[in-house]
């Protein structure tokens, strides 16, 4: 063997050896083909976090990135957070695309575990709904237009593998005549037609316990792209192809994370070398007032779909 030919084997290893620690196998032809498009979904939690001049606090960060790079995202608001001064930040989520949801008025005393009562549930919806209808407004009537010609979404505290009970139809004529809400009876038409995402098919590891919860920005990426300690990775929906790749992949992350905000440039390039194309929810394939997906499910194999039809069925959770 020529030193020529010696060289360019020595090469070929390295890049095997390279996608081997990347993804945890020899890479096969279908990995070096041309990547197969698939749908992106990332959610930014319990904002805003703007500062006053709307340029150094994280929400204005992470706003500033993405428009550099093109990008919508979306953003799910706890009301508690929305101070008199945010009406700007509000109006440029949807003046530069993103979609904004609800993430009730804050987020203690909400999870499931909480067993928080549906008039709570539901005040607390309807009371961030307010705040966010009226800061918005108030600062940029045009955005808030555009706001109110968008879907509603929502999600829950602690994430949710079902609809929400007080986003169920056949619950309403009980909430409109709960007196604990009579403040609110006239708002209750605005449960309707709201997408429910408590669900999300990859963790970014902000919320996950302490004990295993990735500390920098590397572990983060490496954990969102692999998972790890029970958390599935975008590599587990994406080698193998996936339905849930096919139906577009929501990642939760969270706003004012350091270690998220380090990362976040990094992964979506990552991401769109694998061929992600990013969008703001809601999915096209979900339906307003009806579970949409669940809390990491485990992937489901394209193959494994087609030959179990009810395995589609119940990909995106119970």
């Amino acid at each position: 063997m020529d030193r020529r030919t010696f060289l360019k084997t020595i090469s070929g290893l390295s890049a095997a050896g390279a996608a081997w620690a990347l993804h945890g196998a020899w890479p096969t032809l279908a990995q070096s083909a041309a990547p197969q498009p698939f749908d992106v979904y990332l959610t930014l939690d319990d904002g805003p976090f703007s500062h006053k001049d709307f340029k150094t606090g994280p929400t204005d960060f992470v706003l500033q990135l993405l428009k550099d790079k093109g990008l919508t995202a979306t953003f799910f608001l706890h009301g508690l957070h929305i101070n008199d001064w945010d009406g700007p930040t509000l109006a440029r989520y949807i003046n530069d695309g993103h979609s904004v949801g609800n993430h009730l008025w804050r987020q203690g005393g909400n999870t499931v575990m909480d067993n928080t009562p549906w008039a709570l549930m539901t005040e607390q919806y309807l009371q961030a709904e307010v705040r966010i209808r009226t800061v918005m407004q108030q600062a940029d009537d045009s955005a808030y237009q555009k706001y109110m010609a968008q879907p509603k979404l929502f999600r829950r505290p602690g994430g949710n593998n079902t609809v929400n009970e007080f986003l169920k139809p056949a619950n309403w004529l009980d909430l409109r005549s709960e007196p604990y809400l009579r403040s609110y009876w006239d708002k209750i038409d605005w449960l309707n037609g709201v997408y429910d995402y408590s669900g999300w098919h990859i963790n970014g590891g902000e919320s996950i316990p302490a004990s295993i919860r990735p500390t920098t920005a590397a572990e983060e990426l490496q954990f969102i792209m692999h998972g790890g300690h029970a958390y599935y990775g975008f590599y587990n929906y994406l080698q193998p192809r996936s339905v849930e790749a096919d139906q577009g992949l929501i990642i939760l992350l969270h706003d004012a994370d350091a270690a998220t905000d380090q990362m976040l440039s990094d992964l979506i390039s990552t991401l769109t070398d694998l061929g992600a194309r990013f969008r703001s929810l809601p999915r096209p394939v979900d339906k307003p007032n009806a579970t949409t997906v669940g809390i990491s499910y485990a992937p489901t194999p394209e193959l494994a779909a087609t030959a179990s039809p009810t395995a589609v069925a119940t990909s995106s959770g119970p």
